[in-house]
């Protein structure tokens, strides 16, 4: 095939430029520019947030729940919090008796892939065969989430096999969805707000009492002082509801909130 020039040089020109091109340094090729290199690794690493409030308590115990939860937010904020998802669909080996290390390849919202390393947990640890793997983030919805490594934001589409569970807010039938919030972790709701639009659920950790954790549909989350949620008391569990064949721990209560009545559909923790 014959190559076609546009104002065809003269062979002097030809080897003038050719020279030119030689001795012209080239740009390195870099792992984030998505050249032969790959795309870049991204390594995720617990935030270990509930951990560092705790300390912050034995350290501080005078501090106010309102004072440890403003704490709390600015580390999520800087580190961002642990959401507990079950990847045993994504990975190919899940190791049953020590912790593995594994990778997946996941689309950037803004377009791009980036790779990501992340820690599985021994599946031997989980009563329901779970492969739990915690990753340090933003914000979570059933769609996207925002991961946050070494102080970078990574705003990523969430892939399906990457599991959580959920609670949702439900009409009288309950059967009809009002409203999702995912669950960093399994757990049971403590109650609803006034407008319907924030979950409580309790924080599991020693020296955090008086905390809890505010779940919003956009995927936000948030420590609060238990005083400032209103919160009335305990939810009252509903026994006669809609069943699930597939799942065995499907739960309903029932919340009193600013006056109105909140039905809360979720799985129960396995046991």
């Amino acid at each position: 095939m014959k190559l076609r020039f546009r104002n065809t040089p003269r062979p002097i020109a030809i080897c003038f430029s050719l020279a030119l091109l030689t001795l012209t340094p080239r740009a390195p090729f870099t792992a984030s520019s998505g050249n032969a290199q790959g795309p870049k690794r991204v390594v995720l690493t617990p935030s270990k947030v509930l951990d560092e409030v705790s300390e912050k308590r034995k350290a501080q115990p005078s501090l106010t729940p309102l004072e440890l939860a403003d704490y709390a937010n600015k580390l999520i904020e800087e580190k961002g919090f642990d959401y507990d998802f079950d990847v045993c669909g994504a990975i190919t080996k899940p190791q049953l008796e020590s912790e593995s290390t594994h990778s997946y390849r996941m689309h950037l919202s803004s377009g791009g892939t980036l790779i990501f390393s992340f820690t599985v947990a021994a599946a031997m640890e989980s009563l329901c065969g779970e492969c739990f793997s915690d990753f340090p983030s933003l914000s979570v919805t059933r769609r996207q989430m925002t991961l946050i490594a070494d102080g970078k934001h990574y705003r990523v589409n969430r892939p399906a096999s990457f599991l959580l569970d959920e609670a949702e807010l439900v009409d009288e039938t309950m059967r009809k969805v009002l409203r999702t919030w995912q669950l960093p972790y399994q757990t049971v709701p403590l109650g609803v707000s006034a407008d319907g639009t924030k979950l409580y659920v309790d924080v599991y950790q020693d020296g955090v009492e008086g905390l809890v954790l505010e779940l919003s549909e956009d995927g936000l989350i948030q420590f609060r002082a238990r005083s400032e949620t209103q919160l009335q008391g305990e939810g009252t569990e509903i026994e006669k509801h809609p069943k699930d064949p597939k799942n065995a721990y499907l739960s309903f209560m029932e919340f009193q909130a600013g006056g109105k009545k909140y039905i809360v559909r979720f799985s129960a923790p396995c046991t």
